[in-house]
């Protein structure tokens, strides 16, 4: 049984009904966490991202992070005061990651927010600068950084015309029902790493991203490829399709009677005999999985990155 055929089966033992949950609680929460999200500001270097569980909470609450790790969680209160919230164990993280200390919550626009703002800004003048607990996290942040720049200097000129998929602004941990992180489907939460759109005009596409910190590439494949499938099945989901579609990922249109997405796994392998075999492998798994799903089709591609600075060599399969 071929990873199309595992996947079909999960849909329809709970995994359809989950998405189509997932868009219902997202509709009705969209106007409230735009509202909030208009009550602040970020900060550099810290960066803000939301995800599913966080913006249909009954208190919507914003990840802070630094270097991709989240240091506290921003929350508009009833009365539209923004708080700042680092619990004892995050506060024990933020200590490990750069020596930083406080813990409780604390008025957004108060001394000691402006003071952990500030603390983490003179981080970036430091000579020796910390380095992610987990380093795919931070290589996630960069990829986003770079995906968000409006300028041609993206990824330092190597890859154009890509912008992530954003709620508010915000990076967003879209959400897929059957997760494929161990190279297996499986009926359980999981997020893609980037969800993006390629392309300009009518040649855009949606574009999802598996990323491996260097030198890693275990389930990468499969794991690009089952949340492309699990993708399109939400998207062709007759109840709640269009809103994936329209409103979160952005096309602000109705699906297309056709789809194509990417699959786009990104690593780093400084060997050539070993990308090689990585290139091969890809090249095998294309042969033997089915990449025409209806009238839709999913393309494999292989974005090859080196750290510093960023740069991407994108290639089809």
């Amino acid at each position: 049984m071929n990873l199309l055929e595992q996947v079909e089966i999960l849909w329809n033992q709970g995994a359809e009904s989950r998405a189509a949950r997932w868009a219902d609680e997202l509709r009705d929460a969209r106007s409230a966490l735009l509202s909030a999200r208009q009550k602040f500001y970020e900060w550099y270097p810290l960066k803000l991202y939301i995800s599913h569980s966080a913006a249909t909470s009954s208190r919507i609450n914003f990840s802070l992070r630094y270097l991709g790790q989240q240091v506290a969680t921003l929350e508009v209160k009833t009365n539209g005061v923004v708080y700042i919230y680092i619990s004892e164990e995050t506060a024990a993280a933020n200590y490990r990651l750069c020596g930083n200390t406080l813990s409780g919550e604390y008025p957004w626009r108060g001394s000691k927010a402006q003071e952990f703002r500030k603390y983490f800004r003179r981080l970036e003048h430091r000579e020796n600068q910390p380095s992610a607990r987990i380093e795919e996290h931070s290589i996630e942040s960069e990829f986003l950084r770079h995906m968000k720049n409006p300028t041609a200097s993206k990824f330092h000129g190597t890859l154009r015309g890509i912008q992530p998929v954003t709620l508010g602004g915000l990076p967003f941990q879209f959400p897929v029902p059957i997760s494929g992180c161990k190279g297996v489907p499986k009926v359980t939460n999981g997020h893609i790493d980037i969800l993006a759109r390629r392309g300009t005009g009518k040649g855009t596409k949606i574009s999802v991203w598996e990323l491996k910190r260097p030198t890693i590439t275990a389930h990468a494949i499969e794991q690009a490829y089952i949340y492309s499938v699990a993708l399109l099945k939400m998207l062709r989901t007759p109840q709640s399709g269009d809103f994936w579609y329209r409103d979160i990922i952005g096309f602000g249109c109705k699906v297309p009677g056709k789809l194509a997405i990417e699959s786009v796994v990104a690593v780093s392998i400084a060997r050539d005999q070993t990308r090689k075999a990585f290139e091969d492998k890809l090249r095998a798994f294309k042969s033997e999985n089915p990449l025409s799903i209806g009238n839709d089709t999913i393309s494999l591609h292989l974005a090859h990155y080196q750290k510093e600075p960023l740069k991407v060599e994108l290639m089809d399969f």
